[in-house]
């Protein structure tokens, strides 16, 4: 008797299969610093990139994908946490200068806002533990330094992730001598000549999947790539100087694009031979729009047909790409054009796993499933920004809404409201706000009461500031 309970036992337990086996593994592919316009499926002509068309032809992509803020750190707690980087405090990034620096003469002084992400919220990787997921880091963290790392916010392992944005050189040993402060990526070891970092990330990266690919894992794929310093391996460079040459795109930030493809494709052949293909939800998508020149003029990027650039929160400086990849449950090749936002990608991740999660609250993201499924949305779904900040390249603070096909901007600096229609006008060249004035003041409202609701850290009017007398 008590052996055919046993077996019944047994049997109950093939059929249901282990629970942790069947969740799905997460990829997120977290590019820094580009553009949506920097990739085929979105456009791009010159800069080849064959995997990133491949992942948008067996997954989804959103046309009207948004990052959260025109700058790199709050855009990377919004990811981590699912909020609106203003719920948390947290609107300007994190530099080795005074991040709250303003002009001479400024209208307003920026928020004295944190500078790290606060152990107290619930990060994906603390969100998915309960879930019996495996959580890495691996590559830029830019949200914190000791204190306030990936180990502090659950995640199980961390390789190149640190409190510095950027890489002295993308290139081992990792080091600029000119940077003797911080000479390289404490928290990466090893390395040979000649290794270039995204690939260096990309072997970290395949090595945790082979080791945890009977567990349910988070990669959580932050690569340094595209930022500065620009940098990329001579061969690529080489390959991309006639094929650029009369254009905006610099050879080198080329290179560095085709190089995040060419490692994209080699995480894409790995799940292939581990047999995991089916099994993760790979997602693809940055931080910010692209930078468009650096000091001394020099071109780096076409934002086409897009206004501005990174730091700014008109469309050159929000505008992100945004693919995900499911097989067999996000539909191949189809085009999403719901406006989304980075936070929504925690929310879908969230909905995914269902129950077995335990995410933080109040959650600011809508799940992406519901796109996915087709589903159709009634009314327009609000997308806001808080950024009173003066940005190195935008030294605009301001705020935006957008709703449906409009967008609104209420800069502080000096004082203006814009209002465009992105369906006509998507590089933001026709101000409405004088033209549609019912429509300006509805935008302007839902903005206002979203900043009082969301009781973000905020900034304050410049006593010593002296109007110019025109």
């Amino acid at each position: 008797m008590r052996y055919c309970i046993w077996m019944l036992v047994v049997l109950l337990l093939q059929a249901c299969g282990d629970s942790r086996s069947d969740k799905p593994n997460f990829i997120i592919f977290f590019v820094d610093d580009m553009g949506s316009q920097d990739v085929e499926p979105y456009g791009q002509t010159l800069i080849q990139t064959p995997n990133i068309s491949q992942l948008a032809a067996e997954g989804m992509r959103w046309s009207h994908a948004y990052s959260s803020c025109p700058v790199c750190s709050p855009t990377r707690v919004a990811m981590l946490t699912g909020k609106n980087q203003a719920r948390i405090g947290f609107t300007g990034h994190i530099t080795n200068i005074d991040r709250h620096r303003y002009p001479d003469n400024s209208r307003i002084i920026p928020p004295d806002d944190y500078m790290f992400l606060p152990v107290e919220e619930v990060s994906l990787a603390n969100a998915l533990k309960p879930a019996g997921y495996t959580s890495i880091n691996i590559g830029k963290w830019h949200v914190g330094g000791e204190g306030f790392m990936p180990e502090d916010h659950g995640f199980d392992y961390n390789i190149a992730g640190y409190s510095r944005g950027a890489p002295p050189s993308h290139f081992y040993p990792y080091e600029n001598p000119a940077q003797k402060a911080n000479p390289s990526i404490p928290t990466l070891s090893g390395g040979s000549p000649g290794e270039y970092l995204t690939d260096r990330l990309t072997d970290e990266a395949i090595a945790f999947i082979k080791e945890h690919k009977k567990e349910p894992f988070l990669v959580y794929l932050p690569y340094y790539a595209v930022h500065t310093p620009i940098e990329a391996p001579d061969e690529l460079v080489e390959k991309y100087k006639p094929i650029v040459e009369g254009s905006v795109i610099d050879p080198v930030y080329a290179a560095m694009v085709e190089s995040v493809d060419q490692n994209l494709g080699r995480i894409m052949q790995a799940l292939d031979d581990f047999k995991l293909h089916r099994k993760t939800v790979l997602i693809f998508t940055s931080d910010n729009g692209a930078i468009r020149s650096l000091q001394g003029d020099r071109n780096i990027a076409d934002l086409g047909p897009f206004r501005e650039q990174k730091g700014h929160l008109y469309e050159g400086g929000i505008r992100v790409p945004l693919i995900i990849r499911w097989p067999g449950v996000v539909p191949a090749g189809v085009v999403s054009d719901h406006p989304t936002i980075t936070y929504d990608i925690y929310a879908t991740i969230m909905d995914i796993v269902g129950s077995d999660a335990k995410p933080g609250s109040p959650l600011d993201g809508r799940s992406l499933m519901a796109d996915v499924r087709g589903d159709i949305i009634a009314n327009p779904y609000p997308l806001y920004w808080y950024y009173p900040h003066y940005s190195p390249r935008g030294n605009k603070p301001g705020a935006a809404i957008r709703l449906g096909d409009y967008k609104l901007l209420e800069f502080y600096d000096p004082e203006m409201v814009e209002l465009y229609n992105l369906a006509e006008d998507p590089g933001e060249s026709y101000n409405l706000a004088g033209e549609m004035p019912r429509k300006r003041d509805e935008l302007l409202n839902m903005l206002r009461e979203w900043l009082s609701s969301t009781s973000p850290i905020m900034h304050t009017m410049n006593p010593d500031y002296e109007p110019k007398i025109k």
